[in-house]
């Protein structure tokens, strides 16, 4: 396999070109903070997880770590004196990446500017803050793997695979995990939640996936380019702002091309309320969509260019009602465009626009948001 940014004059340009599409700095950057300097908190089942520096920094940092040490690390999920890592770091993933696009990621973190940051605690539930447990996850649920080349797939494809398999990590977002946080491996890419979101199906499948999407639609969503299917929000803003933006076309086509010819798998994972409950539902929706959306998104859910993105044929508005219920209960940063605003609705209402954009705006989608869903969206926030 080509090493990745093969084309770019430095092993530490190349090492840049690898942290884009191994997404290193959104999770390894506070909102505020500078970049690579960790304390972004990440909010799993079982409890809440503060990402590590991971600047050249001798004392809180990585600035002592060997090249093999951080290559263990990042494939391995091994550190040095921390010792296993929790699999919020994406090593079940990075564990595919090839010897020369680790090394070339090495080379960049040190020559990255060293911030001091000490390494906060995890507040983690009993038993998972018992470290040396994850001896025994891993036995489970850790293939280390490295990355095969299929020889019945192409070139592209199998480029494609590599990245999405590998240092993209797509899997970690998409693929839904069991009640010990391992990879559900009969549903792979086909959806889970992801910080109170729906990651939707990438798999083909023309009910609850991507069966509808072509190539260049896949291509152009990845690229950030405008897209009929509606663009990234929530936490694949920061994947496609800070990472697959950045790839080159080849790249970028070749993880359209992997995603278009996997087996589509249906996932299926809100239940519809009963028809009279649900036709209420929207009714009550409609109202509240004109009263508190409608000056922004538009009657239609066109949205307003440089304001209001379109809400209507929004892929992943259509496909869970949470990745409405969200925006609207918490809001959305601005993120180089417009802040939305969390909006002071009960329960129920928010849980009636909810069913209202995605019938009307998502091709007559049933209603499945209900008042418990929203309250229980709610609580995770604090």
């Amino acid at each position: 396999m080509p090493p990745l940014g093969a084309a770019l004059s430095s092993e530490v340009e190349r090492g840049a070109y690898v942290a884009r599409a191994a997404d290193c700095a959104p999770c390894h950057t506070a909102p505020g903070g500078k970049a690579f300097a960790g304390g972004q908190v990440l909010k799993t089942d079982f409890g809440a997880m503060t990402s590590p520096n991971i600047t050249p920094d001798p004392e809180t940092g990585i600035g002592g770590w060997t090249q093999e040490e951080f290559s263990r690390a990042v494939r391995e999920g091994v550190a040095p004196h921390l010792g296993l890592l929790y699999p919020t770091m994406s090593y079940p993933s990075y564990a595919k990446m090839s010897d020369a696009d680790v090394n070339a990621l090495y080379a960049y973190m040190m020559s990255i500017p060293p911030v001091r940051a000490p390494r906060q605690e995890q507040e983690l539930s009993f038993p998972f803050n018992i470290r040396f447990l994850l001896a025994g996850w891993r036995k489970v649920f850790f293939d280390n793997s490295e990355f095969v080349p299929d020889s019945s797939l192409n070139d592209t494809v199998n480029r494609g695979a590599y990245l999405v398999l590998g240092a993209a990590h797509c899997a970690e977002c998409h693929t839904p995990r069991n009640a010990l946080g391992g990879f559900d491996s009969s549903k792979p890419l086909a959806g889970a939640v992801i910080d109170g979101y729906w990651a939707p199906n990438l798999t083909p499948d023309p009910k609850t996936g991507l069966g509808s999407w072509s190539e260049d639609e896949i291509f152009a969503y990845l690229s950030g380019k405008p897209s009929s299917r509606g663009g990234p929000f929530g936490p694949m803003h920061d994947v496609v702002a800070n990472g697959t933006a950045h790839l080159t076309e080849g790249d970028v086509r070749a993880m359209a091309a992997y995603l278009s010819q996997l087996k589509p798998i249906e996932n299926a994972h809100e239940i519809p309320l009963d028809r009279a409950a649900g036709e209420a539902s929207i009714a009550r929706g409609y109202v509240a969509y004109k009263a508190n959306c409608a000056a922004c998104h538009r009657d239609s859910g066109a949205g307003v260019r440089g304001l209001a993105p379109a809400l209507s044929g929004h892929h992943a508005l259509a496909v869970a009602s949470q990745n409405v219920v969200l925006p609207v209960i918490a809001g959305l940063s601005g993120k180089g465009r417009i802040a939305m605003p969390a909006f002071k609705l009960n329960d129920q209402t928010v849980a009636d626009i909810a069913n209202y954009v995605r019938n009307a705006m998502g091709g007559g989608v049933d209603a499945t948001a209900t008042a418990a869903q929203v309250a229980a969206a709610r609580a995770k926030l604090h």
